[in-house]
């Protein structure tokens, strides 16, 4: 009766110390108008706002049909957003944060409004 309460305890202890040795840190920007309907054809800039940041943690792409991108970094971070829409200066802009989870995909939702070159930035 022992040695069937020792294996599943040894079992349990075994799985329960298994540790993913590279996690990945995927994450999604969604950028919609402020009714929520996606837009596409969106530049989104996502990067680490620290002063002497890593060259590596810096993406750019553009949203598709579905106002969508993804991307995917090494380590755990907190990237600032910005999605811009126009030439200069942008005619639609919004920004946000994200902070990155080991093997889960983030999601941040971006909301662009109309630019005003009164009030730059985000």
């Amino acid at each position: 009766m022992k040695k069937l309460l020792v294996l599943p305890l040894l079992a349990f202890l075994l799985l329960s110390s298994c540790q993913i040795e590279n996690p990945t840190y995927p994450f999604r920007v969604k950028v919609t108008n402020a009714s929520g309907v996606p837009i596409q054809n969106v530049i989104v800039e996502a990067s680490v706002d620290v002063p002497g940041y890593r060259e590596e943690a810096y993406f750019i792409d553009t949203t598709g049909f579905d106002g969508m991108v993804e991307f995917e970094y090494e380590y755990e971070a907190v990237f600032k957003i910005l999605a811009t829409r126009g030439g200069n200066p942008f005619t639609h802009i919004g920004c946000g944060f994200i902070k990155l989870e080991p093997n889960t995909t983030v999601q941040s939702k971006i909301i662009l409004l109309p630019y005003d070159p009164s009030d730059p930035g985000c």
